[in-house]
């Protein structure tokens, strides 16, 4: 069985599971002021925009609770017409990765963290450039903390080019999925 089988086999026994409950997108980095918070952002506005129901969330392994989104990040997402400011760091825990339908890391440090400590979130975790990259390299999101305005452009938009394989995998169960 291919990995996009298996995936796809996963997805069916996870919303089978849950019903008829609308998806839940955990996205997950470090602090939760980089990377997920602007992941966050961009999925919100691309379901919004598709008049797919979701509901997205965002935290982090060693996030400090309630704290805003980085400066850049916010510059960054306000470039493409996104307000992530009112935003709040959220730290990892058990009750929340068993709350959601689907969890999406922003590099494979995240991705692992998250299998060997929360088990039961396997099926259910990727990286959020799992379907789209082209090798082991291209899978990685670095994090711009404290760097640049120019560093925090790019994450944005190696995330950015993820959105409709995330947003066609967790509508069809497949990444390749055409969305009307």
């Amino acid at each position: 069985m291919s990995i996009n089988s298996w995936k796809g086999f996963a997805f069916e026994v996870i919303t089978a599971s849950l019903g008829f409950m609308k998806p839940r997108i955990l996205f997950v980095c470090t602090g939760n002021t980089c990377r997920s918070p602007m992941a966050e952002g961009l999925m919100r506005h691309y379901l919004k925009e598709s008049k797919i129901e979701a509901e997205v969330l965002s935290a982090g392994l060693s996030a400090f609770e309630g704290s805003p989104p980085s400066e850049n990040s916010v510059k960054a997402m306000q470039e493409k017409g996104i307000d992530i400011r009112e935003q709040q760091s959220t730290q990892l825990s058990g009750s929340l990765v068993d709350e959601v339908t689907h969890i999406f890391a922003l590099g494979s440090g995240h991705l692992q963290v998250i299998q060997e400590y929360f088990p039961q979130a396997v099926e259910k975790t990727f990286l959020v450039r799992e379907f789209i990259a082209q090798d082991e390299a291209d899978r990685e999101i670095g994090d711009p903390f404290g760097g640049p305005l120019e560093q925090y452009q790019e994450t944005r938009d190696q995330i950015d080019q993820a959105m409709p394989s995330i947003m066609a995998f967790v509508k069809t169960g497949d990444p390749d999925a055409e969305l009307s």
